[in-house]
């Protein structure tokens, strides 16, 4: 399997000049842990929940581009899952932005990579 067939298409995003509260309100009403950071079209960085962390007494005063991680890890639509994972694994992250051409078409999460594991059939139901 590659990449495209499990990432989420058109991710929700933020802006380097929104306030991290709008970001916030961004993520709680999708359920997400974290947004890519668009600006002219291009992917600039990511802002997660754990990014929020330091600024939770000064969200309506802060902008995205002071909190966020810039130039964030991506992958390619036609990349291997494995690959994703290995990226994911290596680099600590929950999230790799999925980039086609220098524009956002995705995002592929950890927990988009989550397979319930296989289980041999029981001896009973063998014939």
């Amino acid at each position: 399997m590659i990449v495209k067939e499990l990432m989420t298409l058109n991710p929700v995003t933020t802006a380097p000049g929104e306030t991290l509260t709008r970001a916030q309100i961004k993520m709680k009403a999708g359920g997400f842990r974290r947004l890519p950071v668009i600006h002219e079209g291009k992917l600039i960085g990511i802002l997660s929940e754990y990014d929020l962390r330091p600024y939770l007494e000064s969200l309506d005063t802060t902008v995205v581009l002071e909190a966020m991680t810039p130039d964030p890890i991506t992958v390619s639509p036609d990349a291997t899952l494995e690959h994703a994972v290995a990226l994911l694994k290596g680099k600590e992250v929950g999230a790799l932005p999925v980039v086609c051409y220098g524009k956002l078409i995705g995002i592929i999460t950890a927990s988009n990579l989550w397979f319930p594991e296989p289980r041999p059939v029981p001896e009973w139901v063998r014939h």
